[in-house]
């Protein structure tokens, strides 16, 4: 066969000559029928999933139905060499089914080859010497994909028309109905309608220039990240080998796609690593990036998707050729990068190129958002060409139409006609609507009946805090049990297919929403609940429904945006003013029947009175503030611009002692105003006690313990000659006895003394002045300002002792050292071993009982401050109500002063008792008592002093940090009663404590 097909003659040069001229002839000689023959025009070549025709002057040859040999023909002035050898043999092994052999000829000079083996074949019986024709075609499947994959590697790198006809393809197929002209229903991306963000363009190729390996781009429904992500595909076709993806067909992993698109079918999801390195492989012999394009992958009912993106990136991290792009709506973007709390390897990966967007949470990623001025001035005129509305565009109709899909509509809409000065959205919207439906089987009538029905689920759907934020959408077998709806029940395709309505990936199901706010606020108002139909009193009945959650509020400020009737606005206004009166008047009285002792302490900081602010505009404005009630402003709702358009103290709202704006007023606007009015008071609750802003000046123990503080720490300025050596735990004892009126004197005298200077006197002056005065800081007004506020409170601590008959503090409240500082200080270094220089103060004996008084004080302590500040909440307080209690200290290896176990228990002979139990460490197994439930690790160090590691707040200089360090029964209430008060936080505000 090889000589016949030699030339005799120097006349035929083409290939177009040598195929016609010699060898059809030859193959029609070797018995083949012209149906068994197939040349460039009429036979396909597999390019992973797709086939294509040929681009060259070739010849496929059959036998009984079976592909027999390609020929790969080259004019006779062509050289055969060794890539052209490949180029056939990657032709053969492309073909849908691959072919045995491969023939290169340029009419002088004939090769053959076998097609899977590349050996070259010579001799009589060529057949004889190919295992894959003896085979009967069979290969086994690790060959057969390793064949084709470095096939299509040849192919794609023989020329960049090879590799675009391949991306081409490959995008074609998976675009889908994406990608269309405006004609198009369902087209989501008009290329003729595009205009590319330049920062995004930019960002992309500094991308695609970098090591990293994954970029992402977010935003709102609507903003143009399908058409964003679908251009910067196809504008990588010819630079880059790119592969893309719909999300909303994403049904299962990408890489099993990809393998698909490949026409590379692997055995087990295990093998999803080789796809990858296959991928990386291909881009380093074509010398070209690999880019994957996923849009929508929000959108994807592959339920595994978050890990399984995790796992890629984890792969591609390591691989310099394969780069990942997918764009996906904000609210779902932290399912996508977290899984329980946990940043995923997608996560990790993006941070690598992105910024932290904080809109976003602090995540990373590109933020698409409305076009800009400047963008707008690009596209109008695009986009009056393209669908011919005609007049200009207002400044105020321009603002509104930066919103890709709502400039979408608005061209659809007024398309061939005249645009307004303004928007009116539900005009806009009715005819959208009308167009869009009328387009579709369903009709106008039966697509807003079912959209009507779905609005009442979304209207009725009672969406907690995280589903809201999430974009208030819906899990899809709840929303068809809803419609009444069969499992083999699906809503009509063309909702999403016109995007009306849209699905995202959700776990292991998937959400359904609205795909624009708007669309949906008009169904719930002008469908559901057809408010525009409403009389004044079906109105205002209606009204403390419509703020039950967000979709109803929305769908209500739509109606009063769009043309809410003049009565309606009436008694949209009676009814918010009714609401805020009710709402401050609870408040108030909630205060004064539970917390009078500190009410100056909640919001607007007032003993007296309390009103509240509402907006000039009642229909449109929004937020509130409380306000305290003065003789000169009796009103009990007033109406102000809550704005802050003037200086801070030329405010209005200011000037009438408002401390807090409130954002919305919305929350006021309910039927049962209990939970927003519980939820307000105890989130100041909660503030109030974690900065303990309530002093307990009722309990004496509480006094004399801040007393002894300040008395200890500001001895020097009050003229105290006290012999102190302070190795981290006070000596209180040298303070006693405490002459309460020598000390109030004292603080007089260092008042007066600065006052006088000011005043210009000398000492004489002074000290004349001090000895024929009564002492009394409040003579001389602002006399009491001249002391430090740690003495300002520890002046009001000794008024209070002295008004309640108490001239004299003998001894300190709770038991003092009994060994020596000195002796403490040879075995340990106090600045290294505080604790251990603080227990180890007291003996054996002496802590156990410093212990046990201790634990009796507390209780004391406890209850006077609960009765004082918490009367109406003291049942409801676990410690409080299961006082006397028994506390049990379990020492490890029965030392005291070693740190061990700490429980307790409410005490059944209504007696405190302190317990002292070995804890034997051997057994590593604590003493078991009745009605204990919870142990807690101990050192006598926490009842010595407040640690470092604790929550009280620390003063900004000198010793007001050792003041509150000191102040152990202060710190102890509180830690307890944050605890007491746990349950009922979490039950008024969702947080526990």
């Amino acid at each position: 066969m090889i000589g016949k097909l030699k030339l005799e003659n120097n006349i035929l040069k083409s290939e177009e000559d040598i195929t016609g001229k010699i060898l059809l002839p030859f193959l029609n000689d070797l018995g083949l029928d012209i149906s068994e023959i197939s040349l460039e025009d009429s036979f396909k070549v597999r390019l992973g999933k797709s086939l294509i025709k040929r681009g060259r002057s070739d010849i496929l040859c059959k036998k009984h139905g079976k592909n027999l040999f390609v020929i790969e023909v080259k004019s006779e002035t062509v050289v055969i060499d060794k890539e052209d050898i490949d180029q056939g043999i990657s032709y053969a092994r492309l073909l849908d089914q691959i072919a045995p052999f491969t023939i290169i000829t340029n009419g002088r000079d004939t090769r053959i080859f076998d097609s899977v083996s590349k050996k070259e074949l010579t001799g009589s019986s060529i057949s004889q010497n190919s295992s894959f024709w003896n085979n009967g075609y069979t290969l086994s499947n690790h060959e057969e994909i390793r064949i084709r994959f470095e096939a299509l590697s040849k192919f794609v790198s023989l020329s960049p028309g090879n590799l675009r006809i391949f991306c081409e393809n490959q995008i074609n197929n998976r675009m889908g109905t994406i990608i269309g002209s405006t004609n198009s229903p369902h087209a989501k991306f008009v290329k003729e309608l595009h205009v590319q963000n330049k920062e995004l363009k930019h960002s992309f190729q500094r991308f695609k220039d970098s090591e990293n390996s994954v970029f992402s781009i977010i935003g709102d429904a609507g903003v143009g990240k399908t058409n964003a992500i679908c251009s910067l595909s196809l504008q990588s076709i010819g630079d880059d080998f790119v592969f893309f993806y719909n999300g909303t067909l994403l049904d299962k992993s990408p890489i099993e796609l990809l393998a698909q698109d490949l026409n590379i079918v692997f055995s087990s999801k295990t093998e999803s690593e080789t796809v990858l390195k296959k991928l990386n492989d291909l881009g380093n012999f074509s010398n070209k990036n690999i880019l994957i394009f996923i849009d929508g992958i929000d959108e994807c009912i592959y339920f595994n998707i978050t890990p399984e993106l995790s796992e890629i990136a984890l792969t591609i991290r390591n691989l310099e050729r394969v780069k990942i792009c997918f764009s996906c709506k904000s609210t779902f973007y932290s399912e996508l990068l977290e899984i329980k709390g946990t940043k995923t390897h997608l996560y990790e990966e993006l941070i690598k190129h992105h910024d932290i967007i904080p809109s976003l949470n602090g995540y990373p990623g590109f933020l698409l958002s409305d076009f800009s001025k400047d963008e707008m001035d690009d596209i109008i005129p695009i986009y009056r060409k393209v669908f011919g509305f005609k007049g200009e565009i207002s400044d105020l109709l321009l603002k509104e139409l930066q919103n890709g899909f709502f400039l979408r509509i608005f061209s659809e809409v007024y398309s061939n006609k005249s645009v307004p000065e303004k928007i009116d959205d539900k005009d806009l919207i009715k005819k959208y609507l009308k167009q869009s439906l009328g387009k579709t089987e369903l009709g106008v009538e039966l697509g807003l009946r079912i959209l009507s029905k779905i609005g009442k689920v979304f209207s009725d759907y009672r969406f907690t805090e995280l589903e809201s934020f999430k974009g208030e959408s819906i899990e899809g077998e709840s929303l068809y049990d809803k419609l009444n709806l069969s499992v083999e029940g699906k809503l009509p395709r063309e909702l999403f297919d016109r995007n009306l309505l849209i699905k995202s990936n959700n776990d292991e199901t998937y959400d359904i929403s609205f795909y624009y706010s708007k669309i949906r606020d008009y169904i719930i108002c002008y469908h559901t609940h057809k408010l525009h139909k409403l009389s004044n009193e079906e109105f205002y009945e209606v009204l403390n429904i419509l703020y039950e959650n967000r979709l109803r509020q929305s769908a209500l400020s739509f109606y009063c945006n769009s043309g809410i009737s003049s009565s309606h606005e009436m008694i949209l206004k009676r009814f918010k003013q009714e609401k805020a009166l009710n709402y401050v008047n609870q408040y108030e009285s909630y205060l004064n029947d539970n917390f009078k002792r500190f009410k100056k302490l909640f919001n607007p900081k007032t003993e007296g009175k309390i009103g509240i602010v509402m907006p000039k505009d009642l229909i449109k404005g929004d937020g509130y503030a409380l306000f305290p009630i003065q003789p000169e402003l009796p009103d009990k709702i007033i109406y102000e611009d809550l704005a802050f358009s003037k200086s801070y103290y030329d405010n209005p709202l200011i000037q009438k002692g408002v401390q807090t704006l409130y954002g919305s007023n919305t929350s006021l606007l309910v039927s049962d105003q209990t939970n927003v009015l519980m939820k307000n008071i105890f989130e100041q609750l909660k503030k109030i006690l974690e900065n303990t802003k309530l002093n307990g000046y009722n309990s004496n123990i509480l006094l004399q313990e801040k007393a002894a503080s300040i008395l200890y720490c500001n001895f020097k300025i009050l003229g105290y000659d006290y012999d102190i050596k302070d190795f981290y735990l006070p000596r209180f004892d040298l303070v006693y006895p405490i002459d309460l009126k020598d000390l109030e004197k004292r603080m007089y005298i260092v008042a007066a003394t600065k006052y006088f200077r000011k005043e210009g006197k000398n000492t004489g002056e002074i000290n004349a002045l001090l000895e024929n005065s009564d002492h009394n800081i409040e003579e001389i007004p602002g006399l009491k300002y001249e002391l430090s506020s740690q003495l300002r409170d520890l002046w009001k601590i000794v008024q209070i002792l002295l008004k309640r008959g108490q001239r004299e503090i003998l001894k300190h409240y709770l038991p003092t050292p009994d060994i020596s500082l000195e002796s403490v200080k040879v075995l340990y270094d106090p600045k290294k071993n505080r604790s251990n220089v603080r227990m180890l103060q007291f003996s054996d004996s002496k802590a156990k009982t410093y212990l046990t008084e201790f634990f009796k004080l507390l209780e004391k302590c406890y209850s006077e401050f609960v009765e004082y500040y918490f009367p109406t909440f003291k049942n409801d307080l676990p410690f409080y109500s299961s006082m006397p209690h028994e506390y049990f200290i379990f020492m490890r290896n029965n030392e005291i002063r070693d740190w061990g176990f700490f429980a307790s228990k409410s005490s059944e002979d209504k007696e405190i008792k302190v317990n002292f139990k070995n804890w034997d460490t051997n057994t590593n197994k604590l003493p078991k008592e009745e009605g204990i439930k919870n142990y807690r690790v101990f050192s006598i160090d926490q009842v010595l002093h407040v640690s470092d590691r604790f929550i009280l707040p620390r003063g900004t200089f000198g010793s007001a940090d050792k003041i509150e360090e000191y102040c152990i029964f202060k710190y102890w209430i509180y830690n307890i009663l944050n605890r007491d008060f746990e349950d009922l936080f979490e039950d008024f505000t969702g947080n526990s404590y």
